[in-house]
């Protein structure tokens, strides 16, 4: 046991640490792809630097213990620094953060567990002898447990923080017992306290981040960690610092509803699609005839707004008009057999996969089954009063244009916010005709009043928007080419001086040769010139590990934003998504060590990862149900486990370089992360790459042929 619980607490610390990470990141760096991309891919950097480099430090037994209790402590100290980073970016609590800081502090932070994790493989297989693959697979066994572990008994019911004193507590004492050195008891004691210390300085510390705010509660859900702030009379609740809704907001609720509803005035079913503050429910309720139904994803956002706000708020929820129903608002248009007169969307922009899947043209579709002849749809995106850049451009056209590919008739009334209206037929938008509406229904407004809607629809300016938006781009957003998310993410970019903005809208003008082509031919071009030199039998064992980390970490990337968009439950299931694949890596790695035509079995596992994509190219694009995208990922990581030793074993009988291999895995899986998550996804959809990812293998299949029939390895 000594010689295996090393092992298994590495992959067990590896995987929890990196989930953790990753939902803390999300709260305080907003939770899209772009940010899980840089915070993996900058962590799989430092891994493959950590083990690329071990080979130069020397091994002994005290270094080994005190790496694995400095781990503990370095992560709490990377869990403290990210909590803290707005002070170091002069930043307020909640505050938009541009993609370099991001990119700095996932360099920084990340290093903090992913080098040690690194050098620790690597002082495992010394640990452990040389068995470089009984290493791999103790590690993908911890792996896996990590991920049940944390989807099933912890995420659920403990904070990030918590969970983080919870594993390290339980690390530091099953590494402490299994070692039985009792010279290690001041390290033991050092992690052990430093774990504990998390706990109690949770909440403090959150306090803490959000001053001059008034925290007044914090819940991690396994959809978000939500935070209810007070200042003086209003009342605001962020999750993962992205605003949901403040209280009161009237002109945001009256815009919402009375656009849409002004268009008809006696509808009598609505469905709201995100709960907000009630103050929404307030306007709709203004319509006598009107039932509605609403929709939130997350139960705790409701329960969290009851206990805040006003009794005269609460009262509207538990109106007989009025159904509350927790699910995914897409799960609920796919069953429900109502058809509504109106459908709003109370979401934020489409910032996340998450949320974009309700901007998409296949989610227009299901929208429009669901409308009565001639019902709206309606929801508003930020943009400018003004000036519309070139950005926002891009980005309101790509809305526009997803919708018009739907609906007959489209409209959109200008203002900081823009409010679409989508149907099969509407009357022309006219002040007067709702300054009427309003009158005849005698209904109390503010900001959506016939005082100010002759300024808000004036022609000129409603003119004005439209020809701009018409004038951008076409692309239209879809569930597996989310650009409308990219063109956000660049929008969100302008607001920082820095190249980063001119760098993506620069990437947004590219054709796919660019990106796509042209590294290609480079691969192929790198393969040719290795395939004709001599005595080079290592390159043979070692390019497919480079190959498999790249393509694996973009089909993973690829398989995380398919199960969102279909299923909507990624931060509560993410964590068991990387389970499934860490069995499959352990499975493989116990086959991988019993074959004996090593070279010949590399060849046929790089035909089974051919033929798995293959297949993944024409199944993602069916909305396979939940348990399908499990199996997926077991299968890739079961040919990834067996190629991993099988390579490493033959390169291991030339040189006894433990971390190179594992170091190249890792490598080109950070690049696959940075390049994928950032840009490759939204601007050429997942069908399109995941081809590409099969064109990359399929010439690494080629190449090892090639390399078979010259009679250039070693069996």
């Amino acid at each position: 046991m000594r010689k295996v619980i090393p092992a298994f607490l590495l992959g067990f610390a590896a995987l929890s640490f990196q989930v953790i990470l990753m939902r803390e990141f999300a709260v305080h760096f907003f939770g899209n792809e772009i940010t899980f991309g840089l915070i993996l891919g900058t962590w799989l950097l430092w891994g493959a630097l950590g083990s690329i480099l071990a080979s130069k430090i020397k091994f002994n037994s005290n270094r080994f213990l005190f790496l694995y209790h400095l781990l503990l402590i370095l992560f709490a100290f990377s869990l403290i620094g990210l909590r803290f980073s707005r002070f170091v970016l002069h930043s307020l609590p909640g505050e938009l953060t541009g993609t370099i800081p991001i990119l700095f502090f996932a360099l920084f932070l990340s290093f903090f567990s992913g080098f040690p994790l690194g050098l620790l493989f690597v002082f495992n297989i010394h640990y452990s002898k040389g068995h470089l693959a009984q290493v791999y697979i103790l590690e993908s066994l911890g792996s896996a447990a990590a991920g049940v572990c944390l989807n099933f008994l912890l995420i659920p019911f403990f904070s990030n923080w918590q969970m983080a004193s919870i594993l390290g507590i339980f690390i530091a004492l099953t590494f402490f017992i299994s070692c039985r050195n009792f010279r290690s008891i001041p390290l033991f004691l050092a992690s052990a306290i430093v774990m504990a210390a998390l706990w109690t300085a949770d909440i403090p510390s959150q306090k803490i981040y959000w001053a001059p705010l008034s925290l007044v509660e914090s819940k991690d859900t396994v959809y978000g960690t939500l935070h209810v702030i007070k200042t003086e009379e209003q009342i605001s609740l962020y999750s993962n610092s992205v605003p949901i809704y403040t209280y009161p907001d009237l002109a945001s609720a009256e815009e919402l509803v009375h656009f849409p509803l002004l268009q008809k005035p006696y509808s009598e079913k609505v469905l709201l699609i995100g709960g907000g503050s009630g103050e929404e429910l307030r306007q709709i309720l203004k319509y006598p005839y009107t039932q509605v139904d609403c929709v939130e994803l997350n139960p705790e956002i409701l329960r969290m707004s009851f206990r805040f706000l006003p009794e005269e708020v609460l009262r509207l929820f538990r109106s007989p008009r009025v159904h509350i129903i927790y699910e995914d608002g897409i799960a609920f248009i796919d069953k429900v057999t109502q058809r509504y007169d109106a459908i709003l969307l109370n979401l934020p922009d489409p910032f996340s996969a998450l949320i974009n899947r309700f901007y998409t043209r296949e989610f227009f579709l299901k929208a429009k089954e669901k409308l009565n002849p001639n019902g709206i749809l309606s929801f508003r995106v930020s943009s400018a009063e003004n000036y519309i850049s070139y950005e926002l451009q891009d980005y309101l056209s790509s809305v526009y244009h997803t919708l018009k590919s739907v609906f007959s008739v489209v409209e959109i009334i200008p203002g900081e916010t823009n409010i679409f209206l989508a149907s099969s037929s509407l009357p022309p938008l006219s002040a007067d005709a709702l300054s009427k509406d309003i009158r005849s229904l005698n209904l109390n407004t503010t900001f959506v009043s016939p005082e100010l809607l002759q300024s808000r629809l004036n022609p000129l300016r409603v003119s004005a928007l439209r020809d701009t938006i018409l004038s951008g781009g076409k692309k239209l957003n879809q569930d597996l080419a989310p650009i409308s998310y990219f063109f956000n993410s660049v929008l969100w970019s302008k607001q920082f001086k820095s190249f980063e903005s001119k760098f993506f809208s620069r990437l947004s003008r590219l054709s796919p040769f660019w990106l796509l082509d042209l590294p290609l031919i480079c691969f192929i071009s790198i393969l040719i010139v290795l395939g004709l030199k001599r005595r080079q039998h290592s390159t043979y064992f070692l390019t497919p590990l480079l190959v498999m980390g790249l393509s694996t970490l973009i089909v993973e990337i690829i398989v995380i934003i398919s199960f969102q968009t279909v299923h909507g439950v990624l931060y509560q299931k993410v964590s068991l998504l990387f389970a499934a694949f860490m069995m499959g890596l352990f499975f493989g790695a116990i086959f991988g060590r019993i074959v004996k035509n090593r070279f010949g079995h590399m060849i046929q596992i790089q035909s089974g990862l051919v033929l798995l994509i293959t297949i993944s190219t024409f199944l993602f694009t069916k909305r396979p149900p939940e348990i399908y995208f499990f199996v997926f990922l077991f299968f890739l990581g079961l040919f990834n486990g067996d190629l991993f030793v099988v390579s490493n074993q033959l390169y291991l009988r030339e040189k006894k370089n433990y971390g190179l291999g594992y170091g190249l895995d890792l490598m080109g899986s950070f690049v696959g992360a940075i390049a994928t998550s950032a840009f490759l996804i939204p601007l050429l959809g997942l069908p399109l790459l995941l081809k590409y990812v099969l064109l990359l293998n399929s010439f690494c299949l080629l190449f090892l042929i090639w390399g078979s029939l010259r009679g250039r390895y070693i069996a």
